[in-house]
């Protein structure tokens, strides 16, 4: 992991240019967080580890509804100041890539699962939240192989490889939009992360879909019928 926060200090060290109130993200936050009982840390933003437990001490109804709110607050500043850079000159502890990085991935899970990922995350939210109580999104992330965070020639394949493997596990044990929620929030991690290119994450959305979920299904049952058949 080490190496992974060494890779963004470099790559994230002129990213953000474009955020000009900074200070939003700041003020909309503690704002969000004071919803939660949690207080801001003399000009910092408080220590992450509430964030493992939120969706299971509060449920992701309360919690979309919350943050609906925080986009709201944070207006124009939800695209150009979300990101690694200005959450980390707001956090505090020992480590502050480690809670730049929790604040990033948990805003962008929850920018998913609260968007255009509700009614999936909805219709399968118990077995979601039981299966990210025992192994974590980010955590299954860094199982499936995420371990460099910098744009190369070959950043695409492993970035899909994580997000499929993710899919493919939630897939196992809650079932295929299960599969479909948890790939779409891994995605949109990555994107948030900003080091794929968009050609790489339309395909990491395509993969996601429940739709192409659906269609392999498909495809996989007619050649199954056709060598039983032939």
């Amino acid at each position: 992991m080490i190496s992974i926060f060494i890779l963004l200090t470099i790559f994230y060290s002129s990213y953000g240019q474009d955020c000009s109130t900074p200070q939003t993200l700041y003020t909309c936050y503690i704002s969000y967080l004071g919803k939660y009982g949690v207080v801001p840390d003399d000009g910092y933003l408080p220590r992450s580890e509430f964030l493992l437990t939120q969706m299971t001490t509060h449920g992701l109804p309360v919690i979309c509804k919350d943050f609906d709110e925080l986009t709201g607050c944070l207006g124009t500043a939800s695209t150009y100041c979300v990101n690694f850079n200005v959450f980390y000159s707001y956090a505090n502890g020992r480590d502050p890539q480690r809670e730049a990085l929790a604040y990033l991935q948990n805003h962008a899970f929850f920018e998913f699962a609260c968007g255009t990922g509700k009614g999936l995350f909805m219709n399968n939210i118990d077995c979601l939240q039981r299966s990210f109580e025992q192994v974590p999104l980010t955590n299954r992330m860094q199982q499936c192989g995420q371990s460099g965070l910098v744009v190369n020639d070959n950043s695409c394949p492993p970035a899909l490889e994580v997000t499929d493997c993710v899919r493919q596990q939630i897939v196992q044990a809650c079932g295929q939009s299960a599969g479909a929620a948890a790939c779409g929030a891994a995605a949109n991690i990555e994107r948030r992360l900003d080091f794929l290119d968009a050609a790489c994450l339309t395909e990491m959305d395509a993969r996601c879909s429940v739709c192409q979920l659906k269609i392999l299904t498909s495809f996989i049952l007619f050649f199954i019928h056709r060598i039983i058949f032939s």
